[in-house]
């Protein structure tokens, strides 16, 4: 169900005015209008900010009706957060106990660095990044304690499609009982968009995640990030963590790249940013085209349909590749992953690339059915993915 204009307007100030209030600034309650409960209610937890606006509800003027069903979410999440700071310093454990350095981004790495609550974000995947040349030995040790990749993309490093992922790829996801982990060896597929591990790990800050050191990106690496990662066309969350790290000047010293600086032109529109931001960040900002905030007003009022393999279209994934490219190696690398992306070798079993690549193209030829297919039923599990081939 999408979000009408009047939910929007109306969720986007009360961000606004929640973020106020966390950087002391006075505020107001703000007036719903004819805007229904229910659809406000779905817009939120769509939009994954339960926690920041229940933490302010009182303030915000919100209803009894909202705050009740806000008080049921976050006491959920609150025990989805136990389970998930367990299974933080687990991971963190296991892989610092093979001898792997290792960086906890975003979840609540990021929110008790932002807000020093480890709650402020609420639940979700513990994303770690390692050096490319660890992935293997950090696969077999999350697999060797529980955590498992997901049933339609379980490769293994002495298969092609190991060698395919880890060098055109950026991440594996590992299902877990207690929470599961996104294992990146870089933030994106295009290598030259964002720094490599040996680069930030020297930056790196630490915070206390459920009694541990755990260490984590350096403000101004998590900033840039967020805002290259582009979700915040899709989630407000995002946009509010912006807005958090934008509170230290600092995080802006050097220079933003063009998906960053449309993130943060989207952050300003809808969330607001903070005093204190440098006004030559905000001259960039200006310069950003009324369409892209357009486009991202757009996509705010949109369900999120989400299957394995990230759920984005050939054609987007590859206009945000290019806008990402920073060298003719990134075009180049750009292309090869239109082609031939790294999810659709996942299904492949071959261990040589003579039979992978002629396998993987055969199951690429099939995407369209299968696309097809997934918009007919949006539910079925593995959409993306066709059968595996041997």
């Amino acid at each position: 169900m999408s979000a009408s204009p009047d939910v929007l307007d109306v969720l986007r100030t009360l961000v606004q005015r929640a973020l106020d209030v966390e950087e002391g600034v006075p505020t107001t309650p703000v007036p719903l209008g004819s805007v229904a409960v229910a659809d406000l209610l779905a817009a939120i937890g769509r939009h994954r900010v339960t926690d920041v606006l229940r933490t302010h509800g009182d303030v915000l003027g919100l209803p009894v009706e909202i705050t009740r069903v806000l008080d049921s979410a976050r006491q959920r999440n609150r025990k989805r957060l136990m389970l998930q700071t367990f299974e933080t310093v687990r991971a963190v454990k296991l892989l610092n106990d093979s001898g792997i350095d290792v960086l906890v981004f975003k979840g609540q790495a990021l929110a008790v660095q932002t807000t020093g609550q480890a709650d402020a974000r609420g639940a979700g995947d513990i994303d770690l990044l390692v050096a490319r040349d660890a992935v293997a030995d950090a696969h077999r040790a999350l697999t060797s304690s529980g955590w498992a990749l997901h049933p339609c993309g379980r490769v293994e490093p002495e298969m092609w499609a190991w060698r395919h992922v880890s060098r055109w790829g950026s991440a594996l996801t590992y299902l877990g009982d207690g929470g599961d982990v996104d294992l990146h060896w870089r933030f994106e597929p295009i290598r030259g968009a964002h720094p490599d591990f040996a680069e930030l790990w020297p930056r790196r800050d630490h915070v206390q995640v459920g009694g541990a050191r755990i260490a984590t990106l350096s403000r101004s690496d998590a900033l840039r990030h967020l805002a290259g990662h582009r979700e915040g066309s899709i989630w407000m969350r995002t946009l509010i963590d912006l807005r958090r790290l934008a509170r230290d000047p600092a995080v802006f010293d050097g220079d933003l790249l063009g998906p960053a600086t449309v993130s943060l032109a989207v952050a300003r529109e809808t969330v607001g940013l903070p005093e204190g931001v440098p006004d030559r960040i905000h001259d960039q900002l200006d310069r950003v085209p009324v369409s892209q905030l357009e486009r991202a007003r757009t996509l705010h009022g949109l369900p999120v349909t989400k299957t394995f393999g990230g759920g984005a279209g050939s054609a987007l994934a590859f206009r945000n590749n290019l806008a990402s490219s920073r060298s003719l190696a990134d075009v180049g690398q750009a292309a090869v992953i239109l082609v031939l992306p790294a999810h659709a070798a996942l299904p492949v079993r071959s261990r040589t690339v003579w039979t992978g690549v002629p396998t993987a193209f055969w199951l690429r030829a099939l995407k369209l059915v299968r696309g097809v297919r997934a918009r007919i039923r949006p539910g079925a599990p593995c959409a993306e993915q066709p059968e595996r081939a041997a």
